[in-house]
């Protein structure tokens, strides 16, 4: 049988971070084309019956936007509305609270905890040695800023624990103490909450104290065993004595002892454990913010009963055992019922086909990959089986809205005068040489260069430029990201994207949406800061892939030309980063180099593609009047 995969219907967004990056890709188990082929028949056969009363109806609500040359895109409707701002859910992204403790310290998020499933909240603790505040961890190895401490690094895990669960979950950081005694001594109340909480994590412990500690703590969580907790020392030492007794647990699944069902009975909530606890290891060998916190988000939606579906993570357009036969059985009727000629075409097309080939073979965790590869072989083809599986049919029910948390405050003034909603339109052309370009342009053919991103999965492309300009008629913007993409062969292409950007209510607050590669995307963007000179500016945004069931948030540092500015001047901005909720450790530098291989290698860049058929329209609207 030819492998066929559902990964290539998968739309890697250009701004995706890594919270979904535990499901990666979200690829989906290989299944024949045989049997794809066979499905397609039989549905085409008069004795064919539809199990109806096993597979619900997929209603499809579809809204338009216009596109640059008048013609119409779709794009899902049923979106929050942010008009107003001020009465989302807020929450204080810098404030938190130290109390002692008997001998040990704990940080808690002062931001309120909500749930809309049961009203209950989860819990997370992390566990760190008594030199957290100077001892370096393995986060931010990529950024500008350099390596956090291990304690700066869990206060900003603990803030993301809460945004990323809508409030369900909530987080503290226990120090342990720096004492002479033999072992570690801790209130009776703090070993309560450590040994009962759903998550516990050992952070960077080396003392032989400090690891006995963990050691006796994990011990009592596997005598008192719960299939909704589990815990894991992560960057920790050990010595002879500490082994299994340092392994983790992932709901029923104990690896240390591993049942006879994980291994052999794939359907079973303990294999269900064992490929969590892989899956999670992966995330957290990365060592980003957004893969740890995005591993925890998927054992609360799992295993944990104190918070019910995490919406970060509770979809998947995969073939999974967790679904279930049902699910996957009625998933793939739906997709060849439905979508069966756009599958047969994508199959029988040597480029799409390879794409799912390609697409089959890599790592589901990767997303870098995986968007390599949906560049490599881009066709309308896939673009068109994409978008009946997912857009149009929204197979696999997916349905994901726009982050609320965390409040991020647009800037407030531009040059000494308050933000207006034309000014705003002004920083965002930039340096573009356009006729709504402010004073201070240096008037070039982009108008931002990104220097540095908080977007694991984007922002590891080097030569990324932005294009804002407004539409024909000035009622709107587009934005025109173009950004290099080396394919799976080795060749560097340029790829681009064409976004309606329309104004909100607060000036400097913006709502993006895209349909791409079948699939749209909707963001709501901020401008948090801008130079008075336009040396830089800073974006935050929150956006949703309904269709793929996603939601993902990040933020940006732009120049003129992609140089981050000097280092002595970085502080101020870093603090307006922290204001959005974003640690400049978070930060990932972007390669701009015009000179390098893969640079030179992918010749000039299409920064007119969507422009010129824009400006023209424009022309022909002023010669009408």
């Amino acid at each position: 049988h030819i492998p066929f995969s559902l990964a290539g219907i998968f739309h890697l967004h250009p701004y995706q971070p890594a919270v979904a990056a535990a499901a990666g890709v979200m690829k989906a188990s290989v299944i024949t084309s045989g049997l794809a082929v066979l499905l397609l028949e039989a549905s085409q056969s008069s004795a064919f019956v539809a199990p109806s009363k096993a597979f619900a109806s997929i209603n499809n609500n579809a809204a338009k936007i216009e596109s640059s040359d008048g013609r119409d895109a779709h794009l899902s409707s049923g979106l929050p509305s942010f008009s107003n701002q001020q009465s989302m859910l807020s929450t204080n992204i810098g404030s938190s609270k130290l109390h002692a403790t008997a001998g040990s310290s704990t940080r808690s998020d002062a931001a309120t905890s909500m749930n809309a499933t049961n009203g209950t909240t989860g819990k997370i603790i992390f566990l760190l040695p008594h030199n957290a505040s100077t001892l370096k961890s393995k986060f931010g190895s990529r950024s500008p800023y350099g390596n956090p401490s291990i304690l700066e690094a869990t206060e900003q895990l603990r803030k993301k624990a809460s945004w990323f669960s809508d409030g369900a979950v909530e987080a503290e950081i226990v120090i342990l103490p720096q004492e002479e005694n033999a072992s570690v001594s801790l209130s009776n109340d703090v070993n309560v909450k450590i040994e009962n909480a759903d998550a516990l994590i050992a952070f960077q412990l080396e003392s032989n104290k400090d690891l006995n500690y963990v050691k006796q703590v994990f011990g009592k969580r596997r005598k008192t065993r719960k299939d909704d907790r589990c815990h894991f020392a992560l960057d920790c030492g050990a010595d002879a004595n500490n082994g299994a007794d340092m392994s983790p647990i992932c709901g029923p699944y104990d690896p240390s002892a591993p049942s006879v069902s994980s291994e052999v009975l794939p359907w079973t909530s303990d294999a269900s454990g064992k490929r969590l606890i892989d899956q999670m290891n992966g995330l957290f060998d990365r060592w980003t913010s957004d893969d740890f916190t995005y591993a925890i988000m998927l054992f609360f939606n799992q295993f944990a009963s104190s918070t019910g579906e995490i919406d970060w993570v509770k979809h998947s357009i995969d073939a999974t055992w967790e679904k279930g036969l049902v699910q996957n059985g009625k998933e793939l009727y739906d997709m060849v019922t439905k979508c069966g000629d756009c599958v047969a075409k994508c199959v029988q097309d040597e480029t799409c086909k390879k794409c799912l080939d390609e697409l089959t073979a890599v790592d589901t965790s990767d997303q870098v990959a995986s968007y390599r590869t949906i560049v490599s072989f881009e066709s309308e083809l896939l673009k068109e089986f994409s978008f009946c599986i997912l857009q149009k049919n929204n197979i696999f029910n997916c349905d994901a809205k726009i982050p609320k948390m965390p409040y991020v405050e647009p800037m407030k003034e531009f040059r000494g005068k308050p933000l207006t909603k034309e000014v705003a339109r002004g920083i965002l052309v930039g340096h573009l040489d356009d006729e709504k370009a402010m004073d201070g342009s240096e008037r070039t053919d982009i108008s931002w260069k990104v220097g540095a991103g908080a977007n694991v999965a984007y922002d590891q492309f080097p030569s990324q430029n932005q294009i804002f300009y407004e539409s024909a008629n000035g009622k709107s913007m587009w934005y025109d990201p173009v950004f290099r993409v080396e394919t799976i062969d080795g060749r560097n292409v340029w790829a681009n994207r064409h976004y309606r950007v329309r104004e909100e209510a607060v000036p400097g607050t913006f709502r993006f949406s895209v349909l791409d590669n079948g699939v749209t995307s909707d963001e709501f963007w901020t401008i948090v800061d801008c130079a008075d000179d336009l040396s830089h500016i800073v974006f935050h945004y929150a956006g949703a892939a309904g269709a793929v069931g996603q939601r993902y948030l990040g933020g940006l540092l732009c120049t003129a030309d992609g140089t981050l500015p000097a280092e002595e001047h970085r502080e101020p901005i870093y603090e307006k980063l922290r204001s959005a909720g974003i640690e400049p450790w978070e930060l990932f530098e972007c390669d701009n180099r015009m000179d390098s291989e893969g640079a030179m290698d992918a010749g000039p860049p299409p920064l007119e593609f969507f422009r010129k058929e824009v400006l023209q329209r424009k022309r022909e609207l002023k010669e009408k009047i």
